[in-house]
């Protein structure tokens, strides 16, 4: 594999070992527009990525570069005009049946009058067929204590701080033990200081599970600090620009951000981003 990789016809594959078609997240080729006829306009346009598995991706850009839109693709919430994506090897409908994937959006989408209990019991009780499989499915209970929410479970949404919230939104994702999560924005809405103590938190967490995770944000920071990789795409349409390896030595933790290393990677990706907008 490649090491930094520049957006071309050919799949761009996130720096790693080699990745196997069944191992991994692999996007051909997607393009992807909205609206009609003079008017339709291209979000993403012939994007190509592999990500393997266990690997830790973030998708970063300006606004409007298609992030989002690539996330929702991958999640199967939005079709494709051209191209195609698999999981596993496998089709993303065939994927989402099977609860491969788990998505946390920009907010909890909480339902105020449900515990934060009933909130993360919710995908069992829509899916009741999934639940009832014999799959693997996590003890919400559990789940929840091990997220720092035993003390909360019958407590309501607005009894909770944005980041609490927050917290119940992933916990409810891995409900299924999904092997993929696909993150987008989780922590925009909270303030900075509860936004980095939320990455730290799931970078402890990723690192005991290892889960498949493309995240997108718009902090540089975050970014360098949680991925193997940041997949910088540029605007209009969105298209990958470059994909910047993160060499950091795993694990990691919250001192990973005074060091010089990291210093430089968030020097290099905030550049490439600027001149991005220049071109």
């Amino acid at each position: 594999m490649s090491g930094l990789a520049e957006q071309t016809s050919e799949t761009s594959s996130v720096p790693s070992s080699t990745v196997r078609r069944e191992d991994c997240v692999l996007i051909e080729g997607v393009t992807k527009g909205f609206g009609e006829g003079v008017a339709r306009v291209a979000a993403v346009d012939d994007v190509s990525l592999s990500v393997e598995r266990g690997q830790f991706v973030t998708v970063i850009g300006p606004s409007g570069c298609g992030k989002t839109t690539l996330l929702r693709i991958v999640a199967g919430l939005l079709g494709v005009d051209r191209g195609e994506v698999s999981i596993f090897g496998e089709s993303v409908a065939v994927a989402t049946e099977r609860k491969h994937i788990g998505f946390v959006p920009q907010s909890p989408a909480l339902f105020p009058w449900r515990s934060v209990l009933d909130n993360v019991r919710l995908p069992l009780e829509v899916n009741k067929k999934a639940a009832a499989s014999g799959r693997a499915v996590v003890d919400p209970v559990a789940l929840l204590q091990s997220f720092g929410l035993g003390h909360a479970l019958r407590r309501r949404p607005a009894e909770l701080s944005g980041g609490m919230q927050q917290r119940v939104a992933i916990a409810r994702a891995f409900v299924f033990d999904p092997p993929i999560l696909l993150m987008d924005e989780p922590f925009a809405a909270v303030d900075e200081l509860t936004r980095e103590s939320l990455r730290h938190e799931l970078l402890s967490i990723w690192q005991a599970n290892k889960k498949t995770v493309i995240f997108v944000t718009h902090s540089i920071a975050e970014a360098i600090a949680l991925s193997d990789a940041v997949v910088i795409m540029s605007p209009h349409p969105g298209r990958i620009q470059r994909i910047v390896p993160v060499n950091l030595r795993r694990p990691r933790d919250e001192m990973v951000e005074t060091t010089s290393d990291f210093h430089e990677l968030e020097r290099e990706v905030r550049m490439e981003i600027r001149s991005g907008w220049a071109r």
